[in-house]
């Protein structure tokens, strides 16, 4: 991902000047147009702005660092591994840079149609599919992946409460791999996300309902179709096809030129999605399934049956 925003920023010369980069890695050969850094200490006080992608367990660290020094921070999603973290990065923000999270899903052009053309107090359901194989983490799915449509739900449907949550561990990596999780906004609309890195095609989808339409969006194709509930007749929707990091790139220079953005997270937006994640995470954890009794072949009884 850093090298993504690298290559955004590069192509934006009229509103960034792209000094340098560090890779944690070390042993990676930066791209032509990429000044290699020797540190993170170097890469602060170079810049007037830091990109931060960077493993998530090393998130609060690094924004923290970056906010003292006074410099405006664009960190990857999530904000950072715990509520605790994100939330001492927000009020480090109070007193340094400004601090913006890159949940770049806002920037996607069926997100972006759906924010122009549904009003949040419209909203009766959203649905959020996110499957597709990932590489295991020491962080569950939800706050890998999820957190980007636990972020969504929010930003379309106004502020939003867990009301249930439920996963499973299928492999061995001791978190959550697959999830359901069930929210409710302010307006009263409910709000459900499925989350899965087990599922071998991978899929990002959103449905919003309204009381009159039905909009079904592909994240992934750029599609967007309008469904008309009274009598179910279907229409494109015209969306404005630009790369997401670009739109969220642009949206940070803004922001930081003075300019309003709804559009572009906060670090208020990056805690809570992160606290939702944290919260729904640890209910999952919770529901564990009845030990099974299997009774020996040819025996009597109830096969299979709980204890």
């Amino acid at each position: 991902m850093g090298c993504r925003h690298a290559r955004v920023l590069h192509g934006l010369s009229d509103r960034f000047d792209l000094v340098g980069g560090f890779d944690v890695r070390g042993d990676v050969e930066p791209a032509k147009y990429i000044v290699a850094l020797r540190s993170e200490d170097e890469a602060i006080a170079r810049s007037d702005v830091i990109v931060i992608a960077t493993p998530i367990e090393t998130h609060g660290c690094v924004v923290s660092s970056a906010l003292a020094a006074g410099k405006h921070v664009l960190v990857e999603k999530p904000l950072c591994a715990t509520t605790a973290e994100a939330c001492a990065a927000v009020a480090a923000s109070k007193s340094g840079g400004r601090l913006f999270v890159g949940h770049s899903e806002r920037f996607n052009p069926v997100v972006r149609a759906l924010a122009r053309l549904v009003p949040r107090k419209h909203v009766l359901a959203i649905d959020l599919r996110r499957v597709g194989p990932s590489r295991p983490s020491r962080h569950g799915v939800l706050l890998n992946l999820g957190v980007h449509d636990l972020d969504l739900a929010a930003y379309l449907g106004g502020s939003v409460a867990l009301r249930a949550a439920a996963g499973a561990r299928p492999g061995d990596t001791g978190s959550e791999d697959v999830a359901h999780v069930l929210l409710t906004t302010g307006s009263g609309a409910l709000a459900h996300l499925y989350v899965d890195r087990t599922i071998v095609v991978k899929q990002r989808r959103i449905t919003l309902t309204t009381h009159r339409w039905r909009y079904e969006g592909d994240l992934l194709a750029h599609r967007l179709v309008r469904v008309k509930l009274s009598d179910s007749t279907r229409t494109d929707v015209p969306l404005t096809l630009e790369e997401p990091l670009a739109a969220q790139a642009v949206a940070l220079a803004d922001a930081l030129d003075g300019h309003a953005s709804h559009e572009i997270a906060t670090g208020a937006d990056g805690a809570s999605a992160v606290a939702l994640a944290e919260e729904a995470a640890a209910r999952c954890a919770s529901i564990a399934p009845p030990p099974v009794r299997i009774q020996p072949s040819g025996s009597a009884g109830e096969l299979g049956a709980p204890r």
